[in-house]
């Protein structure tokens, strides 16, 4: 077979598949053209999820007719004009490739006009055919139409989703830059009707509006700069919402570094993190969606997370704190750095009073959070091995065999025994017989290699054994002990499993209640 060369139009085709994947790609690159033209309005149109119209409409800087053409021209930009501009770059757009992509694949449809010119200019372009560009009344700005995405290439248009399921996505791209620029006023309509009308604010209240006002006022914030970089944003501990954000650099970004280390410092929780770093630590250049980046050291941004993390999820930290049992006092005497412990309730919960907040706190995954963090520091201790006075024979899927056969040293490690026959001999020394063998199945059918993960998870069960439960009550002593010891865990806000410990609320807002305000 003769090797040819593939025609421009195809090429061009074969690019859009990276850059554009579905509608939801197409607003990213169309409301970061808006940013980087200095526009600080950007209005976004939505049809049948993105598939007949996605609009936007902004009032930058316009571009010039002159130049209309070249915009829409694979690897014409006005941002990189040599190799180290890749690694010091302050707009979104760089490789030029979005445009001449979409333009591909749709019908487009850009009408401009900038200050220097008395009137606009509009060029249409269809399957990445030219087909004019004429003068046009506009105002200020730029407003870009793709109709009919994937017209013409049916494959493409077959794979999409359900038009709410495109929308989701869609969604999620005008969340991500109407959070970092909250700065700017941002509206998106959907089959004509208006769905958010965002006028510029403070980024708590943008991410009040967006999600809800109550999300916005139960996050814990989290703030933290050391050598290697910055880290700034918001944490759900309440559970109101999973979605994760993540910006690098002022740039929307999909790191599974961070992801994962997030994950194991907080399990399955929503939160909203800016980083931070010197151009020449993040590599943005690595898919032509420009979500995806790397960094030159992993171990630096897991380290920053991870020390962010554990000084901001603890409110107490910054001072050792004083423990007071006091029951029948008055709250207005309580504005000390002290904790109070104010009582228990149905032998459960610990009431407790600091710094203008009520906190109420669950007893048994108070006492969990404390356990589970000795058990980690201490895995020797609690890792010992009990032998059965009947070995016990592991039921497993064929995956769950293969994986035994590469796990079992590491779960010799945490203490299970086995003889050549995958029957169990021995396990570890503190949990029961059910215990020991439902995890060891979980850990084998999910192939986990980690040998922290698999120390954490017999830690969580160990945990939960081992502590106080609800309908135990504390003397005053108990508690005090309790309270103190909880203080001084890595994270005081969250239990193993990731449920809230407490919940906290300001004396103030019960003033308002009661009407004291």
């Amino acid at each position: 077979m003769k090797i040819k060369p593939i025609p421009d139009e195809v090429i061009n085709k074969i690019a859009a598949g990276e850059v554009v994947e579905r509608p939801a790609n197409v607003l990213k690159e169309l409301i970061e053209n808006s940013i980087d033209a200095n526009a600080n309005k950007i209005e976004i149109f939505i049809e049948k999820g993105g598939k007949k119209l996605i609009s936007v409409k902004d009032n930058g800087e316009g571009i010039f007719q002159e130049d209309m053409i070249n915009a829409v021209k694979r690897h014409f930009s006005s941002k990189i004009e040599k190799e180290e501009d890749l690694y010091s770059l302050k707009s979104y757009g760089f490789r030029g490739e979005a445009l001449a992509s979409i333009s591909s694949v749709s019908k487009l449809r850009i009408t401009s006009r900038t200050i220097q010119q008395p009137v606009g200019s509009q060029l249409y372009i269809e399957g990445g055919k030219f087909k004019y560009l004429n003068q046009t009344a506009s105002p200020l700005g730029t407003k870009i139409d793709v109709e009919d995405l994937f017209f013409n290439t049916p494959a493409r248009l077959k794979f999409l989703k359900s038009d709410n399921t495109e929308l989701q996505h869609i969604i999620n791209i005008f969340s991500y830059y109407a959070i970092l620029h909250s700065d700017k006023y941002f509206r998106l309509v959907i089959d004509k009707k208006e769905v958010y009308n965002l006028y510029p604010s403070t980024l708590e209240d943008r991410i009040g509006l967006l999600f809800s006002s109550n999300f916005a006022k139960d996050l814990v914030v989290i703030d933290y700069e050391n050598e290697k970089g910055k880290i700034y944003g918001f944490v759900d501990i309440n559970l109101k919402n999973k979605k994760n954000f993540i910006f690098v650099n002022k740039r929307p970004v999909k790191n599974q570094l961070i992801s994962k280390t997030v994950k194991n410092l907080i399990g399955e929780k929503g939160y909203i993190l800016f980083f931070e770093f010197p151009s020449f630590f993040v590599d943005y250049n690595v898919h032509p969606s420009k979500m995806e980046i790397k960094f030159s050291d992993d171990t630096a941004v897991s380290n920053l997370i991870k020390e962010a993390f554990s000084i901001s999820l603890n409110p107490f930290k910054k001072e050792r704190k004083e423990i007071s049992f006091s029951l029948n006092q008055q709250i207005s005497k309580y504005k000390t750095d002290k904790f109070d412990i104010l009582g228990q309730i149905e032998d459960s919960f610990i009431v407790g009073y600091y710094k203008g907040d009520l906190y109420i706190l669950d007893q048994h995954v108070v006492n969990e959070r404390i356990l589970y963090e000795k058990f980690i520091k201490d895995s020797k201790e609690f890792l010992s091995s009990k032998n059965l006075k009947n070995p016990i024979k592991l039921e497993l899927s064929p995956q769950g065999k293969f994986n035994f056969e590469i796990l079992k040293e590491n779960l010799e490690k945490v203490g299970y025994r086995f003889d050549e026959n995958m029957n169990i001999l021995s396990i570890p020394e503190k949990l029961t017989q059910t215990e020991s063998y439902n995890i060891l199945i979980e850990i084998l059918e999910s192939g986990e290699k980690d040998i922290e993960k698999l120390i954490k998870k017999i830690a969580e069960k160990l945990s939960c054994h081992y502590s106080i439960t609800a309908g135990d009550k504390l003397r005053k002593e108990e508690a005090e002990k309790l309270i103190k010891e909880w203080i001084e865990t890595e994270n005081p806000i969250l239990c193993p499993h990731g449920r809230p410990i407490y919940y906290k609320i300001p004396v103030e807002e019960i003033k308002k209640y009661v009407g004291r305000s």
